[in-house]
């Protein structure tokens, strides 16, 4: 199971990216109904919003898609970065915006990676917490808090927001781990073989599909079970993103699953000797 998350973990920052972008154009499209008079917020406010989503959002999307940035430590960056983003709209729109805090836990959820589902409880509440010692100080639209005092502020109004998104929490952290076993109970069941019995039947199944392959099919595929995205597997080969799609479509044809992780556990350990 940490074998298939830790390899199809680049392939996750590459959906998640494109994710950011999708959130960045919505933002993008409020901030211009605001500009033309649909909605009643200052231009102000408009401005630093949408100047902390284009360092929140967009720089860590050009980190991965164009930059090509694949570290490990990208993730924890990505929902330390989507949790500014969320304090910084809540702080703003004074507390009407405060889903969208569940925003970074969701694309947690997306690595089924526990302790970074924890990390990005974590900075969510902290990120709660700070926006409303901010707006204690000063309220950007003053008419809309009903509470006066960081007392009552922090008692009446972070206290109550904080046990909402501790709900919320609970219910993704429950959603991830009956994925992660749903995930391990699809996997190919070796118990009633040995381990040797079990290799070489993979091994046999693995040279028949290479068999199936063309030239150019055969090192997609084998790039595909070693862990690479499309995206890499195109960098390597001097192929376009769209000539690998293709390709890979092709290759699920033939070898009739679209199962990517099923095959990355099955077969990524003979990927090295036809490398």
């Amino acid at each position: 199971m940490e074998l298939i998350l830790r390899k199809n973990e680049a392939e996750i920052n590459e959906s998640v990216a494109k994710g950011l972008l999708i959130i960045f154009s919505c933002i993008f499209l409020i901030v211009s109904l605001c500009w033309i008079g649909i909605f009643d917020i200052q231009v102000s406010m408009t401005i630093i919003i949408l100047g902390v989503s284009i360092i929140t959002l967009i720089i860590p999307s050009i980190l991965i898609l164009k930059v090509h940035i694949y570290h490990t430590v990208i993730k924890y960056y990505i929902i330390a970065a989507l949790a500014v983003m969320a304090g910084a709209a809540y702080a703003l729109f004074t507390f009407q915006a405060v889903m969208v805090f569940v925003v970074p836990t969701l694309i947690a959820a997306f690595y089924l990676d526990k302790k970074l589902l924890y990390y990005s409880g974590g900075l969510t509440i902290g990120a709660l917490l700070t926006s409303h010692i901010i707006t204690g100080f000063y309220m950007f639209l003053p008419w809309l808090e009903p509470f006066a005092g960081m007392e009552d502020i922090l008692r009446y109004g972070a206290l109550p927001r904080c046990l909402q998104y501790c709900g919320c929490f609970v219910l993704i952290l429950f959603m991830m781990d009956k994925y992660r076993k749903m995930f391990l109970q699809a996997l190919p069941d070796k118990n009633s073989k040995t381990v040797c019995e079990a290799e070489v039947e993979e091994r046999k199944e693995y040279e028949a599909l290479l068999g199936e392959l063309t030239e150019r099919e055969r090192s997609v595929f084998i790039l595909m079970i070693s862990g690479y995205t499309n995206m890499q597997i195109a960098d390597k080969l001097c192929l376009s993103n769209g000539t690998v799609k293709n390709y890979i479509s092709v290759i699920y044809e033939k070898i009739g699953t679209k199962e990517r992780n099923a095959l990355i556990l099955k077969y990524s350990r003979f990927s090295k000797e036809s490398d």
